[in-house]
């Protein structure tokens, strides 16, 4: 669900709350429903000729298209006013007020502990653990989350990443935001084995190329080659784009493929999720710089054991 679909089911549920007496009276649900969506469509064509915001989501969409700093603070200040606890909100006005990322990670750390005690005052902690991003109203808490986590890692604090990852795991056990992904990544780059190995059996419904791939690098990290090079096996498997990809790398290619990749995502099992995957996490491909020439090397290789390091 986007952020504009959002935007409709929060005015819908807002909708349906101030016509609680029809609903009690016998009112169909979705006849309210397509009542709602007449209503709001006909106020989409009255909009477009008036152009006039009106509530926090507004504000924040003229945010996001704003050109200047000034205009950005002018509608998130305004978006605030209509809606104090938005934390989307706040947390793109502490993103446009930081002027260096250890200001933004307090800052972000303070809305969390302001998120916690919406989460539980509301009784999402005790009714909806594990379930958060199901739920509409935790969205923005699970979207500031992971804000912190991004910042966590591009300060290259891993620890305290690998620790809101997990605990983002456990808000939402479905994922919905692919922080599995990010964990597992972490967990290789620091060699936690048993992490990376509790991580997988979680979710291993499918062989998944941003599970596989720093499983591989973890084991090579680790000195052990015939398993580093079993997963890479799966992963070629998995995704047949492993090889070109190794190759390229080894060959400095990446550049080159880089203007035909699609600017608004990724295909999985692919080039370019592989690609994606190396730019996210850049600090643990970084780290091995001879396991691309060894990985190509390998996979060039007949099927057999491989030889691991003493």
């Amino acid at each position: 669900m986007s952020k504009e679909t959002e935007k409709i089911f929060k005015q819908l549920m807002q909708y349906v709350e101030e016509h609680q007496d029809e609903l009690d009276s016998g009112v169909d649900e979705n006849e309210l429903a397509q009542r709602f969506m007449e209503e709001y469509n006909a106020s989409l064509r009255q909009r477009n000729v008036v152009s006039l915001p009106q509530t926090a989501d507004d504000y924040m969409e003229l945010a996001e298209n704003a050109g200047t700093k000034k205009k950005k603070l002018e509608y998130l200040t305004k978006a605030l006013e209509l809606e104090p606890d938005n934390l989307d909100a706040a947390c793109m006005l502490a993103e446009v007020n930081a002027k260096k990322p250890e200001e933004l990670l307090e800052n972000l750390s303070s809305l969390i502990e302001k998120g916690n005690s919406l989460m539980e005052k509301e009784g999402y902690f005790q009714d909806c653990m594990g379930d958060f991003w199901g739920v509409l109203e935790t969205r923005p808490y699970m979207r500031l989350r992971h804000s912190y986590l991004e910042l966590l890692i591009r300060c290259g604090m891993m620890g305290k990443a690998v620790r809101e990852a997990e605990e983002m795991l456990r808000l939402c056990e479905n994922d919905n935001l692919g922080v599995r992904y990010v964990l597992m990544h972490l967990y290789a780059y620091l060699e936690n084995e048993e992490g990376a190995l509790a991580l997988h059996k979680k979710y291993d419904e499918y062989e998944e190329s941003q599970m596989l791939f720093p499983l591989a690098v973890l084991y090579y990290k680790k000195g052990n080659f015939e398993a580093s090079l079993q997963y890479l096996r799966r992963l070629a498997k998995a995704n047949k784009d492993t090889k070109k990809f190794l190759r390229m790398m080894v060959n400095n290619g990446l550049d080159e493929y880089l203007d035909k990749m699609n600017p608004y995502g990724y295909q999985p099992f692919t080039m370019e999720e592989l690609i994606y995957e190396h730019f996210e996490a850049h600090y643990l491909f970084d780290s091995v710089d001879h396991f691309f020439d060894w990985a190509h090397g390998r996979l060039k290789k007949p099927s057999g054991p491989a030889k691991t390091s003493k």
